[in-house]
This record gives C-alpha cells, structure tokens and sequence, in this order.
C-alpha cells in the first residue's frame, strides 16, 4: 500500500548519478568534491567526483552567490558612461547542508530586503538550491542555532538519506519542475519510507554531544551584559586576527570596494572584494580614527554582530552551527567554548579550576 504524500519523492541512491547528469545537461552543477582531506563546492565536470557524505566544506557555497571577489560596473571618468556586468548563468547548487541553506537564508534577508542588491537579486533568480542531510562532528552546534534541518523557503530540493534512498522534499515550483523533468528517475513515497525519514531525523539528534553544545538561551542579552568580561581579552590574546573565521563563515559579508583604471584611464571598474571586521585597516576612517583599534575590540565584535547585531537587524542569529570558524582557526580558538566561558559553564575551564 502506498502512502502518498504532496510535496515529497524518493530517489533511488541507484539514480543519483543520472539524477546530476540530468541537472549538469540544463544547468550549471556546483558541488562538492573532495580535495585531500577536505571537500570544496566546485563547478562539476564529472558527476562521479561529487561527494555526498562529507562533514562540511572549507568555505560555504555563499561563494556561488556573494563571489569573493566581483566586478560591479565600470565607468569612462571623462563621458561617466556606465557599464554593468550581465554574465550571470543558471546553475544548480547541490548537496548544501542544512546549515548552509539556513545561511543563505540570512543573506537573503541582508540583501533581499528593503533595497535589493540587483546583482545579488539575479544571481538569486538563476540559482537552485539542493540540499543533502548530515551528521555531526565534534564541531558542529547547529542543533543549539535551531540550523541543523531545512526551514523556509529558500530552497528548491532536499535529500534525507534514508538507507538505499533519498527522501525528497520539495521546497518551490523550481524543484517541481526539476522532479517532474527526471520524473522516470523518482518513486512515490510509501509507508515505510516515512518512517525512515522520521527516524533520520531523531538519529541526527541524537548523535550530538549534548553536554558540548552551547546554551544559547538569551544569548543577545548575555552578550551585552558580558560586554566588558575579561574573557573576551583572554580569548583575544590566542587571536591571530587574520581573519580565517569571517572568510569561511556562511552569514559574514563585510567588503570593500576599490576603482581599477586602466592603463590609458579611459575605463574604470568598480570591484567589490570580501574583507574582514577582524582586519585593522577595516574599521579606520578619514582622519586615522580606528572605531575598533583593539583585537580584543574587534574579537567581541564578531561575536557581538552575530548574536546581537542580526537579531536586532533580521531577527535571526548570525550564527548557523556549522563549526567552521573553530575547525579552520590556526589557532584553535573555539566559538562554542568562549560561549561557555561567558556563561561560566565551560568544563574545561572548570576542572583546571578546582586542580
């Protein structure tokens, strides 16, 4: 017997692999790859390299859509004849994870609302998202960001693996249309299939350190009160402040800009390039002012932008859980454990105490 259900499909782990020749013959195929020991979203050649059962990536797939680096316009400085940039082409974004799509929804909210970033707003408009399920490693803390499962609606596409199979949902008319073009590659849903996304789900909570996770319970306004605690001097004095943690997080998106002439000056182009609030130069203003001169000052920032600056802004938390910052940092500092520290929770911190 058959239990049908709108909105949902099951795909053979048989098919995946004609599945994503089926995307990469209409669109361009971003996903992730293995590179060593770690995996990077790349654009695909050769649908058999896709990696599916990875942690995380280095950097997240906001890279497909806030590019690190990106020509805006360009100008003659004599005639100011503007020139925009218009090569924008449909592609498909495979395999993000929850945390991921949580973190696109946030940049969606950043550049979507009240004056759209027309650039942004296109790349949006010829970008499907498909998601992939996870399970946690040790740095992980999406379960506390309430990221650790797809919400919303900014995405077209879901896979639950639930055994020999993907449970598909189907988050937008573009997914259905993605379903309906492969239809001979989908089965209906049964029963049992139900049941096993359900205990997909439960098993993905369970497999997280619960006695690791961060209490984030009022967060802003922990964070506000703790606004002069001597932890953010300790955590700091470890900081390199090179940046590695704003560079591969999902939701940051500080930059520059500068105008490159030409050799003749006769065409200027703007470039937009990623910077980062934990750079000296970032907060420097005409007249050698720094708003943030401290490492310490601008260690606190980023957590305060995240859990306080957002919320207020967007009414979500600028953090997702995905752990890059504390698994990338060189020099090992960890998000989830200056939490703890302001909370006075940290065990770690506590045993050394008592000794």
């Amino acid at each position: 017997m058959e239990f049908h259900i709108d909105r949902a499909k099951v795909l053979p782990k048989a098919n995946v692999w004609e599945f994503l020749e089926g995307l990469k013959r209409r669109f361009k195929l971003i996903a992730p790859v293995k590179e060593g020991e770690k995996c990077s979203f790349k654009e695909i050649s050769d649908v058999t390299t896709v990696e599916l059962s990875y942690t995380r990536t280095v950097l997240p797939p906001k890279k497909y859509l806030l590019p690190y680096r990106r020509e805006r316009f360009s100008y003659n400085p004599e005639t100011m004849e503007f020139k925009t940039f218009n090569s924008i082409q449909e592609q498909v974004i495979f395999g993000v994870h929850s945390c991921d799509l949580h973190g696109i929804s946030i940049l969606d909210s950043i550049y979507l609302k009240e004056n759209p970033d027309p650039r942004y707003l296109e790349v949006r408009k010829k970008t499907i998202l498909i998601g992939v399920s996870c399970y946690p490693d040790e740095y992980c803390f999406c379960l506390s960001t309430g990221t650790a499962f797809p919400d919303g609606a900014n995405w077209d596409l879901f896979l639950t693996d639930i055994g020999a199979d993907y449970f598909v949902s189907i988050g937008s008319p573009k997914g259905d249309e993605i379903v309906l073009t492969l239809k001979n590659l989908f089965r209906e849903i049964e029963k049992e299939d139900l049941e096993l996304y359900k205990r997909s789900t439960r098993k993905k909570k369970e497999a997280f350190n619960r006695r690791e996770l961060p209490d984030l319970e009022r967060i802003s306004q922990l964070i506000e009160l703790e606004y002069d605690s001597p932890v953010w001097e300790e955590e700091a004095k470890k900081c390199l402040g090179c940046g590695t943690c704003t560079n591969v997080c999902p939701t940051c998106f500080c930059y520059t800009s500068v105008d490159i002439p030409d050799l003749e000056g006769k065409e200027v182009k703007r470039v937009e390039f990623v910077t980062s609030c934990q750079y000296p130069y970032y907060s420097l203003v005409a007249g050698g002012h720094y708003f943030k001169p401290t490492r310490t000052s601008r260690f606190r920032h980023r957590y305060y932008h995240k859990f306080v600056g957002y919320p207020y802004q967007i009414e979500k938390l600028g953090c997702v859980g995905c752990g890059r910052c504390s698994s990338e940092c060189p020099a090992e500092i960890s998000i989830v454990r200056t939490i703890k520290k302001l909370r006075g929770t940290d065990e770690k911190e506590l045993r050394e105490a008592v000794k």
